[in-house]
């Protein structure tokens, strides 16, 4: 961003406020004006948005103060008892719940101090199957297990270098904000088919919340509505006491 001068044109325009998110999450806001508000409000550098981590076993980094300072940890970096500590004030949550789902503000004044620490980001030992030629038969070979090491940095690791006063958190409800794209179609959990149940669910709340009636020709029937005509819910009165037939499409 900076080297590429994408920080001098964001002030030259008089950007003040940026939104940025990293992961495959057909939910995302994009730039947000509730998430922007809050930010600015609170005169922070950086914030995050985060969700209530689904269970101890779920692959989604944490937010949380380390040292005095906001850090992440990610899920790969902490034990299972850890990871399955209950929070001493009600059981029924986990102690460290606060899932980074990567999703952030950050003020322009930020971004320009970039060269000041960008050198210092941490590096992260990530063991992947790196498929490789076999010497002897000249074979791709997709191995089954990890077999090599990736070192990688991530955008969060700036977080440390603020004050708590600099930084803030925003929790998000899950089935509105957040619906990661990870695995392949047919496992169930993060794929192509849940994200796209989660859009028709979405889509079929909003509906039903400005009063439409949304009857299903099966369970997981549900409708898409396309941004054209709705960013968050809002502009759907017109469709009240309608009966809509799912799986629909509303984009007019």
């Amino acid at each position: 961003m900076y080297l590429s001068s994408v920080v001098s044109d964001l002030g030259k325009r008089g950007i003040e406020h940026i939104h940025a998110y990293c992961v495959d999450n057909c939910l995302v806001k994009v730039a947000d004006p509730v998430f922007l508000g809050f930010s600015a409000s609170k005169k922070v550098d950086i914030a995050t948005k985060v969700v209530r981590k689904r269970n101890a076993k779920e692959s989604v980094g944490l937010i949380l103060q380390k040292n005095g300072k906001p850090d992440v940890v990610e899920y790969s970096e902490i034990d299972q008892s850890t990871a399955e500590a209950r929070d001493p004030k009600n059981s029924e949550l986990l102690r460290f719940r606060a899932a980074n789902i990567v999703n952030h503000y950050y003020s322009y004044s930020f971004l320009e101090s970039i060269p000041q620490w960008a050198h210092k980001l941490p590096h992260h030992v990530a063991r992947k199957k790196i498929p490789y030629v076999s010497i002897e038969t000249g074979e791709t070979v997709k191995p089954e297990k990890p077999n090599g090491i990736k070192l990688e940095q991530f955008v969060f690791d700036c977080f440390p270098l603020l004050r708590m006063d600099k930084f803030a958190c925003m929790e998000v409800k899950r089935e509105d904000e957040f619906s990661p794209l990870k695995n392949a179609s047919g496992t169930g959990e993060d794929d192509p088919d849940t994200s796209k149940r989660d859009i028709l669910s979405q889509g079929r709340r909003w509906l039903e919340a400005a009063g439409a009636i949304v009857v299903s020709e099966g369970p997981d029937s549900g409708v898409e509505i396309s941004p054209l005509i709705s960013y968050g819910g809002e502009n759907l009165r017109h469709l009240k006491s309608k009966e809509i037939i799912a799986p629909a499409v509303i984009e007019k």
